[in-house]
């Protein structure tokens, strides 16, 4: 087998810049010695052609890998790097497929490259694949009356890969999605696979719970820190930028509005507006569209709830947005990975640190770029503090965001540093931060070794409430301004947003897309009852049925936008 660095040359050889980045030689060279291996590098150090070498070598000596992404944005983001750089090397694009919600293309992710979410790998090294798991489902219930079919060879796919997990902390978020690493990690050591997991941010609490866990399977790491580019790190040291933190109240909007426009009059007119709610990225962009004195064609909005064909349309626009001197961009988390632009006047809504340091992987990211200013606002819920236990805008766990903020105004830090801001990351997350059941981590292990039909798995599966890896499931959605009575699949599937269970429930909507059974090409609406939402694992049955499409939900939709949706008898924004 030729070495890892053989491809790695190769690879960054298709690169539009080639740089000279000597940690990546001396991960590649650690991985040829390792099975099981954690890699720690910088944002903007390139990582991603450490995938894609893997991903080379494995297709030019007749095996397979399958590199995974906690984010859909991150994998759509990779897709066409990953055919870009086998087109430029001669091999055929269809080598590489993705197998996400919609997207079959490698079905059983049998295609010798895959790029797929970790939801779908977890489904897949389990035996239910998402092409067979409405089978499963009858299969748990006792009503299939024919064979599981390709249960074992779903396993085999992955067992058979070389695996890669990016952006991996974002899997130490939940226990649920902790205990699917760690088993992964175990699975793979069990039967002598291999597999690469990478991130930017690791809390040294959580490379102690990884060395712990993995010390008896081999786990080793290769951290920036140990062979250090100094290259990187003295261009990355050299930019200049002013920190200021912000506490905003009700005239947040008319701040940050006042934050954009004095930083384009001193010279600073490549910006990012990081928010995060969908809710409130869209309000703040429709009111910067009309107050700040910028071409609308150089202003974008940038979150999830976009059909695919639009999320395509914003990657374009952000390669085109790349090449100009001044742009707005409004987004959420989506910024935080998987989104190759930089700009130098960064201004967010406060997150916890590690998201912090990935969102600001966006600032002053290039080699030319030298200075630039960064705001960090926080608010108080109104009328008083948050909760106990209570989520800063439902999202982010607050006694992580208070950390976060204490650090920021006590100590300076560079965020283009890693040996600056290793001690925020320490500093934030503890011990406690990070939590394992060994007796889910015990049951996913026995699962993967029981060579039976998949009953643990699916049982399993409904315990995990439809997700082996996440609190929170993906499902399909059309706003009722996009649907008319007789569309056909195809056309529906190109209206489809993704938005969370929790969500929906929160929506009720009352009308479903199902397939017509008389003519398999085109969609009925169902009409839903009070009762339907009462029951979770109902509504999650119908979610993974073949013959569900998508739930109808009150709202507008444009490309601009995305999907503005109505909850009860008001307007407000979700």
């Amino acid at each position: 087998m030729t070495e890892l660095s053989y491809y790695l040359e190769q690879v960054l050889e298709t690169l539009p810049e080639k740089e000279d980045r000597p940690f990546l030689n001396y991960a590649v060279k650690k991985a040829e010695k390792s099975n099981l291996l954690v890699i720690e590098a910088p944002t903007g150090y390139g990582k991603s052609a450490i995938s894609q070498t893997i991903a080379l070598r494995t297709l030019e000596e007749g095996f397979k890998c399958i590199v995974a992404f906690p984010l859909r944005s991150l994998l759509e983001d990779q897709l066409s790097k990953f055919r870009n750089m086998l087109s430029k090397l001669g091999h055929e694009e269809r080598n590489v497929g993705v197998r996400y919600m919609h997207h079959p293309e490698s079905k059983y992710l049998s295609r010798p490259i895959s790029l797929t979410t970790v939801d779908t790998l977890s489904l897949t090294l389990f035996g239910i694949a998402p092409e067979d798991l409405e089978v499963a489902l009858k299969y748990y219930d006792g009503t299939l009356t024919r064979s599981i079919g390709h249960y074992l060879f779903s396993r085999s796919m992955v067992l058979l890969s070389d695996i890669v997990l990016d952006e991996v902390h974002l899997l130490s978020d939940m226990t649920k999605s902790l205990n699917f690493l760690i088993a992964l990690i175990w699975i793979m050591a069990g039967h002598g696979g291999r597999a690469i997991f990478m991130s930017a941010t690791i809390p040294r609490a959580l490379e102690n719970l990884l060395k712990e866990e993995g010390k008896d399977v081999g786990l080793e790491f290769a951290k920036f820190s140990d062979e250090p580019d100094k290259n990187f790190l003295e261009e990355r040291r050299s930019k200049k930028y002013e920190l200021s933190l912000e506490r905003l109240g009700d005239d947040k909007f008319e701040r940050i509005l006042g934050w954009l426009k004095e930083g384009r009059r001193e010279g600073f007119r490549r910006s990012i507006v990081a928010f995060n709610t969908v809710s409130e990225a869209i309000s703040f962009y429709e009111l910067a569209k009309e107050r700040l004195d910028i071409e609308k064609s150089k202003m974008l909005l940038v979150h999830s709830r976009f059909t695919g064909e639009d999320r395509e349309k914003k990657r374009d626009k952000i390669d085109e947005l790349k090449k100009s001197d001044e742009y707005v961009i409004v987004a959420t988390q989506v910024i935080e990975a998987g989104v190759d632009i930089s700009s130098d006047l960064f201004i967010s809504d406060l997150a916890p640190a590690s998201s912090l340091i990935q969102r600001l992987g966006r600032f002053l990211r290039y080699k030319e770029e030298k200075e630039g200013r960064i705001y960090l606002w926080h608010e108080v819920k109104e009328k008083g503090k948050y909760k106990e236990g209570e989520k800063y805008k439902g999202v982010y766990y607050l006694d992580l965001l208070e950390r976060t903020l204490e650090f920021l105004e006590n100590k300076s830090i560079r965020f283009h540093d890693p040996e600056s801001y290793q001690p925020l990351l320490d500093s934030v997350y503890d011990q406690n931060s990070f939590s394992l059941n060994e007796k889910d981590i015990g049951e996913f292990i026995s699962i993967q070794n029981t060579l039976e039909n998949p009953d643990g798995a699916i049982e399993k599966f409904m315990e995990c409430e439809g997700s082996f890896v996440r609190e929170d499931v993906l499902v399909p959605a059309i706003p009722c301004s996009l649907w008319r009575e007789g569309m056909t699949l195809k056309e529906i599937e190109g209206h489809l947003v993704p938005m969370s269970l929790s969500t929906i429930f929160g929506l009720k909507p009352m009308e479903e897309l199902v397939v017509d059974e008389k003519d398999p090409n085109r969609a009925l609406k169902i009409t839903l009852d009070e009762k339907f939402w009462q029951n979770k694992k109902k509504v999650l049955r119908k979610v993974l049925s073949s013959k569900f499409i998508a739930f109808l939900v009150e709202g507008s939709y444009d490309e601009d936008l995305g999907l503005v949706v109505k909850r009860g008898e008001g307007s407000e924004l979700l």
